[in-house]
């Protein structure tokens, strides 16, 4: 504690006549720490500002949606529609045709074969290229038209493809037929 006649060196010398009393300081202090809280109003203390922003509830609200539509979405391959049994058509001679015959396959493309059940290639670009040069081998044997048997089951989808990559080999005027493979 200090006395207010001694004085320092260390002091300033505007301080040196001040009839300063440390306990009416005290006394001071502790009473308007009292009317701060008596005033105060309830407001929340402000949480110091850092630089980064918690992403926590958008990744939580992210991962909800993601769930939802996840579990609200329906999932289905393209359908398979049943064909009925053709009560009148003309029945093609299959010595004058290419045969193309396709299966239902393992994955999303069918299995296509030639009549001899030999299997064009799994690769869409190479089976186009294999389809093209055994079609265009039937042509030179004389065949005048291509025949795609196809199993019930098979996506309709699969079938316009098939049909698009066989047309390319085809000329003006040539026809191409379909026919259901029927199982017994």
């Amino acid at each position: 504690m200090m006395n207010s006649e001694t004085v320092s060196d260390n002091e300033d010398p505007d301080e040196q006549g001040s009839d300063f009393d440390e306990s009416n300081f005290d006394d001071a202090v502790q009473a308007m720490r009292e009317v701060d809280e008596e005033d105060a109003v309830g407001l929340p203390e402000v949480a110091p500002v850092d630089g980064e922003m918690d992403i926590t509830p958008m990744i939580d609200i992210v991962f909800l949606l993601l769930i939802f539509f996840i579990v609200s979405s329906k999932m289905t391959a393209e359908p398979t529609y049943p064909l009925p049994a053709a009560k009148n058509g003309v029945a093609i001679p299959v010595k004058n045709c290419v045969v193309l015959t396709v299966k239902r396959g393992g994955g999303d493309n069918s299995v296509i074969s030639k009549a001899d059940g030999t299997l064009f290639s799994d690769d869409l670009e190479q089976q186009a290229a294999e389809v093209a040069e055994y079609i265009q081998l039937g042509f030179d044997m004389q065949k005048s038209e291509i025949l795609i048997r196809a199993e019930g089951g098979v996506r309709s989808g699969e079938i316009n493809r098939i049909k698009e990559m066989v047309s390319e080999s085809l000329e003006e005027g040539q026809m191409i037929n379909f026919g259901v493979l029927q199982e017994g």
